[in-house]
């Protein structure tokens, strides 16, 4: 596994030094919203909320750029962003775009697997006991065809956990308001955080949960329930995080893409 390297002190997050306080704050709504809504389920529940939080917001991310350049096609490479159909009709997401805030980084080189390597070595685990995160994500992109997709292999050492779909109707709604709600009144402003960036805030708190869970869960299981989830929710069909706020559809020059919200104001 190509593991990613530890976060260094002298990186910046992409939303500093303009908006430290609106992601400070932003990750504590987030990870309260997570133990007022999931915890009760249980402790990998937990962790597979929080990777499907990080996957559903690559899609949405991948999602925003795709409609930026709906037009200009010219500039996306091929197999940035697929729309795949299954036999049983459902609708699938793919591509770089999607992968990238997972596996590759995103703009500023903080993926997923960055922040459970790092959070993950720091509770002991070693180099060489890492799975191979990209065989992974292979495997979740051959089975996102067949029915029944979305549920999380079993495995030693894994309880039965809620799918990252079931997780994501109950809290992705909240979690975006979260990420888009305007400063306190006591807080000076501050300018928001680009939907580019969701991915990097939502991967940091992964992290955190992975090290807060370290001591009462095994630290590979752990690290592995987040990577799948975010795996796998970053493939779902949108509709199933929140009904109607993507329009998708295919045409000659790619794909066709627009926000609801946007569409509305523009008729």
């Amino acid at each position: 596994m190509n593991a990613s390297p530890a976060v260094r002190a002298d990186q910046r997050l992409p939303w500093e030094p303009e908006s430290v306080q609106r992601a400070q704050l932003a990750s504590a709504a987030l990870k309260q919203l997570l133990l007022q809504r999931v915890v009760r389920r249980g402790s990998q529940t937990l962790l597979v909320a929080a990777g499907a939080l990080v996957g559903c917001a690559a899609q949405n991310a991948a999602l925003e750029q795709g409609e930026l350049l709906t037009r200009r096609r010219d500039l996306v490479a091929p197999d940035s962003l697929k729309l795949r159909w299954t036999e049983d009709k459902r609708r699938l997401l793919a591509g770089r775009w999607i992968n990238a805030p997972l596996l590759l980084g995103y703009g500023h080189a903080f993926p997923l697997q960055r922040f459970v390597v790092q959070a993950a070595a720091a509770a002991g685990l070693k180099r060489g006991q890492f799975p191979d995160f990209w065989e992974l994500e292979r495997t979740i992109a051959k089975a996102a065809a067949e029915p029944g997709f979305g549920a999380l292999a079993e495995g030693e050492g894994r309880e039965p956990v809620a799918r990252p779909q079931d997780v994501l109707k109950a809290i992705w709604p909240a979690a975006r308001r979260i990420m888009v709600a305007p400063m306190p009144m006591e807080y000076a402003d501050e300018p928001p955080l680009h939907e580019a960036h969701w991915p990097v805030l939502l991967g940091q708190l992964a992290g955190r949960l992975l090290t807060s869970a370290a001591p009462q869960l095994d630290t590979l299981v752990a690290a592995g329930m987040i990577m799948e989830s975010a795996m796998i929710a970053s493939k779902l069909d949108p509709d199933l995080a929140e009904a109607g706020r993507w329009k998708i559809a295919p045409s000659q020059r790619g794909l066709q893409i627009a926000r609801d919200d946007r569409v509305r104001k523009i008729a």
